[in-house]
């Protein structure tokens, strides 16, 4: 259903992991993992997200609680949305038009980019990272005074707290490298 400015509504993705070495990538199928990735990620551990324009990398803020990641495939900008202190835009190739989103040697899932293969601008937010890192230290704690706590079970109670919206929206096509 169109909104009020009659663009589609996103394509929309969602994950729920919990981040194996605090981080989240999203590429697509065909790139390289690992070109320009060291640096990427020494990057987004200052700046939460960086991208080799090949993959993009979020450094969470804890590796605990399950963290929550939606991808929001989008036809333009989006509306109402500022890049600010919690939000940064960077660039991704995408080939083949299917991503990987996920953590490594953890889950991921597939997505199909509705609007096909190319090059993406894309806007990260994210929402609770403070306040996972804190409940994060509540439960290390707790463990410490409990040891037959259930860690799984404790941390599942925060799942979601930490969570990030990727927006990625298509700018134009790949260039031709001859």
């Amino acid at each position: 259903m169109p909104d009020e400015n009659n663009a589609r509504p996103p394509s929309a993705y969602q994950l729920r992991t919990v981040p194996a070495y605090r981080l989240i990538t999203l590429r697509d199928q065909d790139n390289d993992a690992g070109v320009g990735a060291r640096d990427a990620i020494e990057r987004a551990g200052t700046t939460i997200v960086a991208s080799t324009g090949y993959e993009l990398y979020i450094s969470c803020a804890q590796d605990l609680l399950p963290v929550l990641v939606r991808v929001e495939i989008r036809e333009d900008y989006p509306a109402g949305e500022n890049a600010d202190a919690s939000s940064l835009r960077l660039t991704l190739e995408c080939p083949s038009g299917r991503l990987v989103l996920g953590s490594p040697t953890g889950e991921a899932i597939g997505i199909d980019l509705t609007t096909g293969p190319g090059v993406y601008r894309v806007l990260v937010t994210h929402h609770g990272r403070l306040e996972a890192e804190r409940r994060r230290e509540q439960l290390l704690t707790r463990l410490a005074e409990n040891p037959g706590l259930d860690l799984r079970a404790a941390a599942e109670e925060h799942s979601g707290l930490e969570r990030y919206t990727v927006a990625l929206w298509r700018t134009g096509d790949l260039r031709d490298e001859a």
